[in-house]
């Protein structure tokens, strides 16, 4: 077939359809200085895979959004540039200069106020909401009774009026049910003898807001069906070892990197404490101080990524879950990939050559494995805002000390792996016989039949 148009003259061999005929005229046409030459589908296979097999990764972003830190200002470097390419570390742990921004929680002036002097730490166990105790009275067996703190902080006493025992302490509780006895008359104050015992510390709402992962309202201390039956009217005494601070902060998904540890405080009417609870990291004896309902627990921030907060403690997460992809071609499930719920959690702490290797990232056959690539999307607790790494596996197990070049996981965080060229050629190769040769055949039959 002999096709002339604007003096060019390309001859073009049959092909098995029609469309192929006029994709490779149309490219022929485009490169004009090419010399003339014959096409044969073998070639013409090659030429395209070569071409296709060339995006490795996805499309490069914009200019303004790569970061560069030999050409950016540090303010810069972190707050406006959001992909960092294989060669630039992601330096999140970069202590910012920038003015601080406002905090999201702010301290309600008219409700807290916060004293210049700290007030003294209660040392043991202060009454909240849904506490019960057991009452006795040496020969006032008819004032005893089996009591629980109601919403409004009252107790009842039989023959008594409402006693107020929210935020006080069993021995402050003990002295004011005394005292009524003998305001009222009713047993002389040589012959009072008196128990208040604890039966079961209830669960309480407290607030937490700060550098944490879910800041707001958590119920800790809560306890299930089956242990409120088994503990019931058995014995005396409780412990309420989950009305903490640090359990507070775990249960709103534990410290981010960026909070300020040494600075945590708690709100409680209208006193604020404040405590260092460095401890915990680094085994320095820690405060004790038990929460009650309506507490209000706030972390400071700070404006640098402490790589030391990343790791299994009282007061941060023991593991996290990651979105893993590691698709050659689409899968309907996880499990068609070899990808298991233990390849998408991970210890807190761990960092991305290790959830490379779970995701089975790393491995295989060297000459066609080795350049791969892996992306991880994250959201930067120092910015707020979601950033995107990217690295080969050649970069991450040669520099994997690095900590810029192998950055921690972080709770939620993406990971793509993408495919080499040569298995990306071998694909593309593989998709284009699979659609010429059944062509081909269909052609040959028609011409036989």
């Amino acid at each position: 077939m002999k096709i002339k148009q604007q003096q060019l003259t390309i001859y073009v061999v049959p092909y098995p359809t029609p469309a192929i005929n006029k994709i490779i005229f149309m490219w022929r046409y485009s490169l004009h200085w090419l010399p003339k030459c014959y096409f044969s589908p073998l070639i013409f296979v090659i030429i395209v895979c070569f071409m296709v097999s060339a995006c490795v990764t996805p499309p490069t972003p914009q200019m303004s959004d790569i970061c560069n830190p030999q050409h950016t200002e540090q303010y810069r470097y972190m707050f406006e540039c959001h992909y960092y390419a294989d060669d630039i570390p992601y330096l999140r742990h970069t202590n910012l200069q920038s003015p601080k921004k406002e905090l999201k929680y702010k301290h309600n002036t008219q409700r807290y106020v916060v004293q210049n002097h700290q007030p003294p730490l209660p040392m043991e166990h202060i009454i909240s909401t849904g506490d019960r105790f057991d009452i006795k009275i040496l020969n006032g067996e008819e004032f005893e009774a089996q009591v629980e703190v109601d919403n409004q902080g009252y107790i009842y006493l039989p023959y008594l009026d409402p006693i107020y025992a929210y935020g006080k302490s069993i021995q402050q509780l003990k002295r004011d049910i005394i005292n009524i006895l003998i305001k009222e008359q009713l047993i002389q104050q040589k012959n009072i003898r008196l128990s208040v015992n604890p039966l079961r510390w209830a669960s309480i709402q407290v607030t937490v807001s700060g550098a944490v992962y879910h800041p707001g309202q958590y119920v800790i201390n809560n306890r299930s069906e089956r242990d409120l039956m088994d503990d019931a009217n058995i014995h005396t005494g409780d412990s309420a070892i989950k009305r903490t601070i640090a359990q507070a902060i775990k249960s709103a998904g534990g410290v981010s990197p960026n909070a300020k540890i040494s600075k945590v405080s708690v709100t409680r009417g209208l006193h604020t404490y404040y405590f260092d609870l460095s401890g915990i990291i680094t085994g320095a004896p820690v405060p004790f101080f038990p929460l009650i309902e309506a507490d209000h627990i706030h972390v400071e921030e700070s404006y640098y990524f402490d790589e030391a907060l990343v790791r299994p403690s009282q007061i941060t997460v023991p593991g996290i879950r990651v979105f893993m992809s590691n698709l050659t071609v689409p899968a309907s499930s996880n499990s068609q990939s070899a990808l298991d719920t233990q390849a998408t959690r991970f210890p807190y702490g761990t960092r991305l050559l290790g959830a490379a290797i779970a995701g089975n990232c790393v491995g295989g056959a060297q000459s066609t494995n080795a350049s791969r690539y892996i992306l991880l999307t994250t959201k930067n607790p120092l910015t707020q805002k979601i950033d995107v790494i990217e690295r080969s596996i050649d970069t991450l197990i040669t520099r994997a000390w690095v900590p810029g070049m192998n950055p921690l996981i972080l709770p939620s965080d993406g990971i793509a792996c993408y495919d080499s060229r040569i298995t990306n050629f071998r694909e593309i190769v593989k998709t284009i016989t699979e659609i010429i040769i059944p062509a081909t055949l269909l052609e040959w039959i028609g011409k036989e039949a």
